[in-house]
């Protein structure tokens, strides 16, 4: 009687021991994309995210929502430039430079993540002057100017400003078109 209940019981284990040993993933010869490293690519940027006790997905329920993704072209090269946000490191600026390589130009664009918790960002013609300018959205359980957007002018020489961190962009811009 025990035989009978165990031999079911070692055939559902041996069967399903037997389906785990599948051959290793090959792509196909015509897949539609191509893994290239960062190496190759360029793009080096994770998204690491650190919590403490005052911090954490227990205190903070959109903790793991992560960063954002924004592509367009900000040089007007044809060539789409990535800038990507991270939740709490740095913010990046990717130059297209043509074949799949980018260049890391966030520091000599003038892009410095001034607040704590980047959730996404667009790529928009702000001000109307035919060049793609960077907005980055924040959130998160904290106050004051940690909680505020920035927005970055692009000023055409693959430098952009930082002008405002507050709602009051509409008025800032505003005025400066209506001057100039």
């Amino acid at each position: 009687m025990i035989i009978k209940e165990i031999i079911p019981i070692v055939l559902v284990l041996f069967l399903g021991m037997q389906s785990c040993k599948q051959p290793a993933y090959k792509a196909p010869v015509d897949a539609l994309f191509t893994k290239i490293s960062p190496q190759q690519s360029g793009i080096h940027f994770i998204n690491t995210i650190t919590d403490d006790s005052s911090f954490n997905e227990f205190t903070y329920r959109n903790f793991y929502n992560g960063g954002g993704v924004a592509i367009g072209d900000i040089n007007n090269d044809g060539l789409p430039d990535v800038f990507m946000t991270a939740n709490q490191l740095p913010d990046k600026l990717f130059l297209n430079k043509g074949n799949f390589k980018f260049e890391d130009i966030t520091t000599s664009a003038g892009i410095i993540k001034k607040h704590k918790w980047s959730t996404g960002a667009t790529m928009a013609d702000v001000n109307g002057d035919g060049l793609l300018d960077i907005y980055i959205c924040t959130a998160g359980e904290v106050q004051g100017d940690l909680r505020k957007t920035e927005l970055y002018i692009n000023h055409g020489n693959l430098e952009f400003i930082f002008i405002c961190a507050e709602l009051k962009v509409l008025n800032i811009l505003s005025r400066s078109l209506s001057t100039g």
